[in-house]
């Protein structure tokens, strides 16, 4: 395959539970035996994967994701890979990538069709950082030149920067040197531009892909999105809300149900052109947005962004056109043979492969059930409200055996843990509350 290429190695990606990025690099000699046999991995050293007792695994290229790795200097091939356990050999339950397939495959068992997935992905650029915390300190200090210039500057207005031109927009070369990457590696760009955030907040929009593939583009999106930015000398963060009294990021996902020419949610005579199915649809995932909020916006950072006053849902409700809904039809679509709607809750703390299919089953559960969308419920205020709601329902998600008990009692326990480390964590702000109290 790769005979006077000029490649000289593989690298091998796979993504965590949490759905963080982790690989490993090998010879291309070794291109032959690695599709045969695998690279042996230590799922112990993943969180959420395996015990240290049994933690061997197997990870087997995906050899339809090949591209050139354009942030390696030795010329390499990247493939992401799928996770096996050795004893029996066979698909690892806990694999990302296999839950999403699952999915795709359950709906087309199921219904016969495609669901479709468009993703928008906020993210502020940072020039200066540093942040630590320890057991008698805890601080952190972010900034973007766009706020912190020095001498004459065109300053960009409280909540102002959305679509803003140059000069005052300074990351528009970046931004398409960005896409040209993604581009390299695959994955075409709808477009880009700044958004609302003065403190050098962007948007990257890519294009509708199936399911699996569009799970796949946003996992190397975020990839090369922060190492684009490290070759420039910048920083970058995806954390929903990193500025205090600023837009928080999210990571709104556009979506239908049909083919890449037509979509289900289309229907001709039907108010809005929003069809039954689509209707009943938008009722599943609002009935379970709750639950759906531990995997959407599984961080403790993410509830701090479904705040009023920010364009975030803060309830389970949907509209024409309103960017404080939870799910957003959009009015100025010119094609309505490809209807679409947007969920805007979830943000990108959250695992792809995991947020894409438990939508989906959502869905398809308020298909099976009739549900109406005129669900109003407030949503979590922070992630241990959204883990009880999980547990409280979350038999929507076991269709199948796309997602287990297993999974959803581990992802529990991950998040769990997370919400006990910051919630047992003197803040900062308590200092300014109660220091002399």
């Amino acid at each position: 395959m790769f005979a006077q290429t000029g490649v000289r190695y593989l690298d091998l990606k796979y993504p965590s539970l949490i759905g963080s990025l982790h690989h490993i690099t090998v010879g291309v000699d070794r291109f032959a035996e690695v599709i045969a046999d695998g690279v042996g991995v230590d799922g112990s050293s993943l969180p959420g994967y395996k015990g240290v007792e049994k933690g061997d695994m197997l990870i087997f290229p995906d050899l339809n994701t090949f591209f050139i790795d354009p942030f390696f200097e030795e010329k390499t091939a990247s493939f992401l890979c799928r996770l096996y356990t050795v004893d029996p050999l066979k698909p690892f339950a806990r694999d990302p990538r296999f839950i999403v397939s699952k999915a795709a495959e359950y709906l087309r068992k199921s219904m016969n069709t495609e669901v479709f997935f468009l993703s928008e992905l906020e993210f502020y650029i940072i020039d200066k950082c540093s942040f630590a915390e320890g057991p008698g300190y805890s601080f952190y200090r972010i900034a973007s030149d766009e706020k912190e210039s020095e001498g004459v500057t065109y300053p960009i207005r409280h909540k102002g920067g959305y679509h803003i031109g140059p000069p005052e927009d300074k990351y528009h070369n970046f931004r398409n040197a960005l896409a040209t990457t993604l581009n390299r590696c695959g994955i075409t760009t709808k477009y880009h531009h700044h958004e609302v955030g003065p403190n050098g907040q962007m948007e990257i929009e890519m294009r509708f892909q199936p399911m699996a593939q569009s799970a796949d583009d946003l996992f190397i999106a975020k990839y090369a999105v922060k190492c684009q930015a490290q070759k420039h000398g910048k920083w970058v963060t995806f954390m929903p809300k990193p500025f205090l009294a600023e837009p928080g990021n999210g990571l709104h996902f556009h979506q239908y149900l049909g083919s890449r020419i037509s979509s289900l949610f289309y229907g001709a005579k039907d108010r809005n052109n929003l069809s039954s199915l689509c209707l009943k649809y938008i009722g599943g995932i609002l009935r379970h947005s709750p639950a759906l909020c531990a995997l959407t916006n599984p961080s403790t950072n993410s509830y701090k962004r479904l705040i009023p006053g920010f364009e975030a849902p803060t309830y389970t409700d949907f509209a024409m056109g309103s960017r404080n809904s939870a799910i957003r039809v959009p009015t100025y679509i010119k094609n309505k043979e490809l209807m679409e709607i947007e969920y805007r809750i979830p943000d990108a703390t959250a695992n792809p492969y995991f947020a894409m299919p438990a939508i989906l089953l959502a869905g398809i559960d308020g298909i099976r059930k009739n549900m109406k969308p005129d669900t109003r419920e407030k949503l979590p205020t922070n992630s241990f409200e959204a883990l009880n709601a999980l547990k409280a329902d979350y038999k929507f998600l076991l269709q199948d055996g796309i997602f287990t008990d297993d999974l959803i009692e581990r992802w529990i326990e991950v998040k769990a843990r997370e919400f006990e480390e910051i919630h047992t964590r003197p803040h900062p702000y308590e200092y300014n509350l109660y220091f002399g109290t």
